[in-house]
């Protein structure tokens, strides 16, 4: 049979089914194959090229989150600094503050004062105990200047334990050349600042304090400093980079709350473990090199003419700074041509800086097409297989069963038209195909539109006990007036703390708040509802993220806590007990004042049980108010105040 016959045949409608598709297939099986195959190889590159940016993206949005995490932990610590800061200056100067100040700070031959060992090494202070700590101060302090220090070192321990490990120091300084600074994992314990520090160390001109000035900081936000060498490190070899919260009182500027990060710690390994050939690179707004992994690293002196990147000669440099200037203020993903390199780059809010993730553009594109060669490859066997097999098999396999289908498809639809109402007439217009794709279609139709139906009851009926199951979950663990885990929730929790973790290093908080049934008698229970509900989010804030905490009943709430010894309990049972009580309370009609509690403290060793450890809290409790209340009582240890 020559091709002119049979188009003739194909013209005049003489074939079968069958046939008229084995002999179109065969006609136009090479060209679909040419056309899929130039179709595929374009939409695959594209769709590799695609993806590869995604990976890219979400490296650099992951680099990004967890910068501006850090940043916005670290800000909210310097403001939760400097108001309890704020807080202690208001009630002024102790008469005990120059004995205070000569026991922990004694004077130094070279001048000026240094903080005693005990500081650093930790033992009991005026004010609780206090380790990590290393200070120098300049000049010698009047009465005010003695409550500043003495009040800074206070907060920046408390403070400084509640952010580790995620921040590493704490540090005040003030325009006095006074620098008190938490740091207990400091591998050199602070030696520059306790021994080292020569009498008359200025460091007012550093870019640290320079940006902690009004001249410089008219908004007094937070900011960070460019990437420059550690204050102590005369050889310039170890970068840093810090972020400086001004402390102003009575529109004076007393000082500053810093925090520094190490280059080697302003990305750690497990947030660049990602894709292989990427370089991570960090730029401030202003155009300092902050981060690069080729051009700035610890422990190299000499790179201080790559930092400014509006002043660098390097020309990958220039055309980094270009490209970001290009695109400032957005978000950018796509191919950069002046870096040859594909980008994706976001903005850090809160220092500011820029985070730019690169990748070179033959990295991605020979991925490309390693994706591309894989996919067209099986695409052609696949597709060469299937014509084959269509062209062996539709006369066997389709032309007789066809006939059977069709009519087998009439005596279906008669069966269920009283049902369904599906279609029963013949079209003699069609050829058994058509006709049976016609009644297919139309089986098809009232087919969908039912079970689309009951997917959507389905969907509803779905939808409507998760919500019912996810309120029912949140009304049995958690105290409806709080908030808080309720004591059923809370007891599961200790529980299972009880018999997963070493019982020496967990301890049980039970506070009770002092005279709260005159709030309730005084004010009303809508006001002390509010009040209850205003100390329980105190107390949560207070501790750590870690740390358990729920209210057991009436105005008795508990905490377990995880730590390396009753030192330690001590030290967040009183930031409870002092961040509780110090915080001014609006009661009603213009009345305010403040609430104290009284807190018992238990340690889980010999006690398996939440009954067990509840009830020796409880006891050291009791201690605690009949000592008089507003106190902490750790077991039968003495009252720390």
């Amino acid at each position: 049979m020559t091709k002119k016959s049979v188009m003739k045949m194909l013209a005049a409608g003489k074939m079968s089914v069958s046939t008229r598709a084995a002999v179109t297939l065969s006609l136009v099986i090479g060209l679909l194959f040419l056309v899929s195959g130039m179709a595929a190889y374009f939409d695959i590159k594209r769709q590799a090229l695609d993806e590869a940016l995604i990976r890219l993206d979400g490296q650099n949005r992951q680099v990004a989150e967890l910068q501006e995490g850090r940043f916005t932990r670290l800000s909210a610590a310097h403001e939760h600094a400097k108001q309890l800061l704020l807080a202690e200056l208001a009630e002024g100067p102790s008469p005990d503050d120059a004995r205070n100040l000569d026991t922990l700070f004694p004077r130094d031959r070279r001048g000026g004062r240094r903080s005693s060992d005990l500081l650093f090494d930790g033992g009991r202070t005026p004010f609780g105990y206090v380790r990590g700590v290393g200070a120098y101060i300049g000049t010698e302090p009047d009465a005010n200047q003695r409550a500043l220090i003495l009040r800074a070192t206070r907060v920046a321990h408390a403070v400084g334990e509640g952010i580790r490990p995620d921040l590493k120091s704490l540090y005040f300084f003030t325009p006095d050349n006074t620098l008190i600074m938490f740091a207990p994992d400091r591998e050199d314990k602070l030696g520059f600042y306790r021994k080292k520090a020569p009498g008359n160390l200025d460091f007012q001109q550093e870019t640290f304090a320079k940006i902690s000035t009004a001249a410089l900081n008219p908004s007094r936000r937070t900011r960070c400093t460019p990437l420059v060498h550690i204050l102590y490190d005369t050889s310039g070899r170890t970068w840093t980079t810090g972020c400086m919260t001004p402390v102003d009182w009575n529109g004076r500027h007393i000082g500053t709350w810093g925090t520094s990060l190490l280059l080697n710690d302003l990305l750690s390994a497990d947030e660049l473990n990602g894709l292989r050939a990427t370089d991570t690179v960090l730029v401030s707004a202003e155009g300092m090199l902050i981060r690069h992994p080729r051009y700035t690293l610890q422990s190299e002196a000499g790179s201080e003419q790559l930092l400014d990147l509006k002043q660098t000669r390097d020309p990958q440099l220039q055309a980094l700074w270009q490209f970001i200037r290009s695109n400032a203020g957005k978000t950018f993903l796509g191919h950069a041509p002046r870096l040859a390199a594909h980008v994706s780059m976001r903005t850090i809010k809160t220092p500011g800086w820029y985070v730019l993730t690169i990748q070179n553009e033959d990295v991605i594109q020979a991925g490309a097409l390693r994706a591309v060669a894989r996919v067209a490859i099986t695409a052609f066997l696949c597709l060469l297989l299937q014509g084959i097999a269509i062209s062996l098999l539709i006369r066997r396999y389709v032309g007789r069963p066809l006939a059977r289908l069709t009519e087998r498809t009439r005596i279906l639809t008669r069966r269920f038209q009283s049902d369904v109402d599906f279609p029963t007439s013949a079209r003699p217009e069609l050829d058994e195909v058509e006709q049976l794709g016609h009644d297919f279609d139309d089986m098809a139709e009232k087919l969908t539109r039912a079970h689309l139906n009951l997917e959507q009851q389905v969907a509803q009926r779905t939808d409507e006990l998760h919500r019912a199951n996810v309120e029912l979950s949140r009304l049995a663990d958690c105290d409806t007036l709080t908030g808080a885990p309720n004591r059923r929730r809370i007891l599961y929790d200790v529980e299972e703390k009880l018999a997963l973790q070493n019982p020496r290093r967990l301890y049980m908080l039970v506070i009770d708040i002092d005279h709260f049934k005159r709030v309730n008698d005084t004010y009303g229970h809508l006001v002390g509802d509010r009040i209850l509900t205003e100390i329980a989010q105190d107390a949560r804030s207070l501790l750590r993220d870690k740390d358990l905490f729920g209210r057991i009943g009436g105005e008795e709430f508990m905490a377990l806590i995880e730590t390396s010894g009753p030192e330690e309990a001590i030290i967040v049972a009183e930031r409870l007990w002092s961040g509780i009580g110090k915080t001014k309370r609006i009661f009603a009609d213009g009345a305010a004042g403040q609430m104290t509690v009284s807190i018992g403290i238990a340690n889980a060793h010999g006690r398996s049980s939440f009954a067990q450890l509840y009830a020796a809290a409880d006891a050291a409790l009791y201690k605690a108010k009949h000592r008089g209340r507003d106190q902490c009582v750790i077991e039968e240890a003495d009252t720390v105040n």
